[in-house]
């Protein structure tokens, strides 16, 4: 799917060195990421690491 491809894409890219910053409401694409903040009503609520 498209969506495959992009978290694939933004994989490649954070290989190579760079820094993504995604923003989602999605569990399962937010499971990419190596670090999620969870935010609620402008606060962070919980930081993570996930990987």
């Amino acid at each position: 799917t498209t969506g495959n491809e992009i978290m694939a894409l933004f994989a490649r890219l954070h290989k190579q060195g760079n820094t993504i910053v995604l923003v989602t409401h999605e569990h399962d694409i937010a499971m990419h990421a190596h670090r999620v903040i969870h935010i609620r009503d402008g606060k962070v609520e919980r930081d993570e690491r996930v990987r």
